[in-house]
C-alpha cells in the first residue's frame, strides 16, 4: 500500500491540506484537524475518479491501494497542540520565548528547520510525559 504524503497548514482561521505530489492538484480545508484529513481523502477520492473517467493519466502511486501520511507544518502543530498544551509550557520544554511561538503561529515569522525540529521535539516531550498519567 503507498503512503501518499499530504501537507497540511494553517491558513485564515482553518486548517489546509494539499497532496506532496502536485499531480494531483486537489486541496481541502477545515476548522479542525480531522475535519481537514477527512475533506482532503474525499477530495482526492472524487478528483481521482473524474480523472480515470476522464482518461486522465494517473501518477503510478493513487493506481493502487494507498493511505494517507499527513505531515503538519511548524504552523499548524503549534496551532493544534494550543488545543492541548499551553506556550508557556512549551516555552519551557523548548528554550522559545512565547512571543516567538506566537509569531511562527500565526505566520509573522518562519522557523528555521532546526526550531521547527525543537518545537515538534518539544510537544512530542509533553505528550510522553502526559501520558504516564494513564
Amino acid at each position: 500500500m503507498e503512503k501518499i504524503v499530504i501537507n497540511v497548514d494553517w491558513v485564515s482561521g482553518n486548517f489546509a491540506a494539499a497532496a506532496a505530489n502536485e499531480e494531483i492538484a486537489c486541496v481541502a480545508t477545515g476548522k479542525t484537524l480531522d475535519e481537514v484529513r477527512h475533506n482532503i481523502v474525499d477530495a482526492i477520492r472524487f478528483h481521482l475518479e473524474g480523472m480515470q473517467e476522464d482518461g486522465e493519466f494517473i501518477p503510478h502511486e493513487f493506481s493502487g491501494e494507498w493511505e494517507p501520511e499527513f505531515h503538519l507544518t511548524t504552523r499548524a502543530q503549534l496551532k493544534y497542540s494550543d488545543n492541548y498544551i499551553t506556550r508557556k509550557a512549551l516555552s519551557r520544554e523548548t528554550g522559545i520565548a512565547e512571543q516567538q511561538l506566537s509569531h511562527y503561529a500565526n505566520g509573522q515569522r518562519h522557523p528555521r528547520p532546526d526550531m521547527q525540529r525543537r518545537i515538534h521535539d518539544g510537544i512530542l516531550a509533553i505528550s510522553r510525559r502526559l501520558s504516564f498519567i494513564l
